[in-house]
């Protein structure tokens, strides 16, 4: 396999010679692939450009791709990765620091899970074996840890334990040549959450090998004060063309329209003088009818439940996993009517909706009113 090492550089020409250096020695200890190396050089005034072409009378596996201009980290890597692919004819593309914090003699161990099968070999920091510098201030610490655990469950990728590094090899084939670089959402530090998602969701057989992120040794610090945001504004336009997140969304309308259901004939009950099991009871049947007709017309779509037979039967099996949902509602209704009355009747019953039955009733039809077929076996 050839692999491409890509590195983006801005007034990097202190370290670009010794990590040039460094990398002939690693390079020589993986005789099973054929690597590369390539600088994208934001044209930078110090010289970084000049270094590398003086390197590449020695090394043919060195190559250089200058940019006109500087216009971040995102794409600075859109650029070589197109290029390597395109130009060097690569299978799979590293990315790589220019600063040491990616320790170089760690490449062999990420390169290595190319003989395992794997199309997306991620450096993590966060599973054993791994680290952060313990040079960096508590707040850098609370960054780089908070902001991973916040990307990680937003993405909705508990698997993943490092989704917010840069240390990642990617097979090109299948995968990388099918990405659109154009549409990389990021042109600064958050463009690997999106490539990181893109890859998981291709179904990339990903594997996670442990490495100590190191301390910058010379150079600009590339930490910036709206990481943060830029990946949060990342996340949030990745997710919101997911169909599994557009389809919980529907799930989550549907559910409110249930709710307004519910309050209305609920406050009709509640003026009317009903019981409370009564006035709970039967605004929540309502509101489970309301919920079964739109979910299976909208929501489930992909997977509607027709034909009368099938409808009837199905709805009835909505209504026993649906009691779930009553038992928990009517419940915690007459626990609260007990304990703080009857009149925050309107304040118990929202909460208790998002909180516990939301939950409920989305793995209930997800797992039996609406779950997929397995692919028939030929």
């Amino acid at each position: 396999m050839k692999v491409v090492v890509v590195i983006p550089t801005y007034n990097e020409k202190d370290n670009t010679s010794r990590m040039i250096e460094t990398l002939a020695q690693v390079f020589a200890t993986i005789p099973t692939h054929d690597m590369h190396l390539l600088y994208v050089d934001g044209n930078s005034p110090d010289g970084t450009a000049a270094v590398v072409r003086q390197k590449q009378k020695t090394y043919p596996w060195l190559h250089l791709l200058v940019e006109t201009k500087k216009e971040g980290l995102g794409r600075a890597y859109a650029k070589g990765m197109a290029y390597a692919m395109k130009e060097l004819g690569a299978d799979y593309l590293m990315e790589f620091d220019a600063d040491f914090q990616h320790p170089p003699a760690d490449i062999p161990r990420l390169v290595a899970e190319i003989d395992r099968g794997y199309d997306y070999i991620i450096g993590s920091r966060y599973i054993p074996g791994g680290s952060i510098p313990k040079q960096w201030g508590l707040d850098r610490k609370l960054l780089s840890v908070v902001g991973n655990l916040v990307a990680r469950t937003l993405l909705i990728l508990p698997r993943v334990h490092d989704v917010t590094g840069g240390f990642k090899l990617a097979r090109v084939k299948g995968f990388m040549d099918q990405f659109d670089f154009d549409s990389l959402l990021s042109k600064s530090f958050a463009y690997k959450i999106h490539l990181l998602f893109y890859m998981v969701n291709q179904g990339a057989k990903v594997k996670e090998v442990p490495f100590a992120f190191g301390a910058r040794s010379s150079g600009e610090s590339k930490i910036i004060k709206n990481e943060m945001q830029e990946t949060l504004r990342v996340i949030f336009l990745l997710q919101l063309k997911n169909p599994k997140i557009q389809k919980f969304i529907k799930f989550g309308l549907v559910g409110f329209a249930g709710y307004l259901v519910n309050a209305t004939t609920l406050y009709l009950f509640t003026k009317l003088s009903w019981p409370g099991w009564a006035a709970w009871g039967l605004s929540t049947e309502l509101a489970i009818l309301s919920n079964f007709t739109w979910n299976n017309v909208w929501t489930f779509r992909d997977q509607q439940i027709s034909g009368l037979g099938t409808l009837v039967s199905k709805f009835v099996q909505f209504n026993i996993t649906s009691a779930g949902g009553l038992l928990i509602q009517v419940a915690v209704g007459l626990a609260t009517d007990y304990l703080i009355g009857s009149q925050y009747r309107q304040i118990v019953l929202p909460l208790t909706i998002a909180f516990l039955v939301m939950p409920y009733n989305w793995l209930m039809y997800t797992l039996v009113i609406w779950r997929k077929k397995a692919p028939s076996q030929k």
